[in-house]
């Protein structure tokens, strides 16, 4: 059983790389890979840590269409250097700051005391919306992550200023110059219809080499049409929890029980 998405402090999640390595053996997973959001350095300890079980990932957050948010999963050999995935991720982390300390402005005009500063006390790496709720919580704004998206720094909220993204073209490009496999993540977890869905595989299948079929976003019958469309167009298939620990209580490392067959060897 293996599990290809999975997070940790170094982004979004709130378990640290040893307490997540330590819970996937105790799943008996075979093979794990960490994919923090637009950073690595997670994922290099923990194959560093755990070799013969870890495997280098990141998660990209990537624009397609009219700047709409996708992920997209990138798994590397060992030896890795992420010369081209860097400044991918540092073009992101550039607009992303800038849309984030303007969402912070409008949250103090709002009545929010809450600095950009403060938000790397909740996150081992990249920071994110998630560590803008950790804020919130510790001044007693709200109780909960959950809470927060709902009512302070959702996509409907007023506080929200969206980001630019780097395009899913440049970002699997890329990856394939680090030597690494670009996948689709959890194509079901965007807020699109079918057809939506059909139209943004149909558009971005010729840039990725695989797909994430299993995914708690992905009914049976979702999972069997991604698995019948990846094999039909030849791709990678792939799967995960999309583990975050505290941060979504109800996912659980290895819950997907994604067969080893579907194993990623690179090296």
């Amino acid at each position: 059983m293996i599990d290809l998405h999975c997070h940790t402090k170094y982004s979004d999640g709130s378990d640290s790389i040893e307490e997540v390595i330590a819970k996937a053996k105790e799943s008996g997973l075979t093979q794990l890979a960490i994919t923090d959001h637009n950073t690595y350095d997670g994922a290099i300890l923990a194959h560093w840590l755990a070799p013969d079980l870890v495997m280098t990932g990141i998660e990209l957050s990537v624009g397609y269409g009219n700047n709409e948010e996708l992920h997209l999963l990138g798994f590397f050999p060992n030896a890795t250097a992420f010369n081209n995935v860097r400044f991918v991720i540092k073009q992101g982390e550039i607009k992303k700051n800038l849309a984030t300390m303007e969402t912070i402005e409008r949250l103090n005009e709002q009545g929010y005391e809450i600095t950009f500063n403060e938000l790397s006390k909740f996150s081992d790496g990249t920071i994110n919306r998630v560590h803008i709720c950790r804020a919130l919580m510790k001044h007693g704004y709200i109780s909960s992550v959950q809470e927060g998206f709902d009512k302070v720094v959702g996509d409907h909220c007023t506080a929200y200023v969206p980001r630019e993204y780097v395009p899913i073209e440049e970002a699997a490009q890329a990856i394939h110059a680090d030597g690494g496999i670009a996948v689709l993540a959890h194509p079901y977890n965007y807020k699109m219809t079918q057809e939506e869905i059909e139209k943004m595989l149909n558009f971005v299948v010729n840039e990725v080499d695989g797909i994430e079929c299993f995914h708690p976003s992905a009914t049976k019958e979702n999972s069997e049409y991604l698995v019948k469309y990846a094999t039909e167009h030849a791709k990678r298939i792939t799967g995960g929890s999309d583990y975050h620990g505290e941060n979504k209580p109800h996912i659980s490392l290895g819950m997907m029980e994604v067969d080893d067959k579907y194993k990623i060897e690179l090296d």
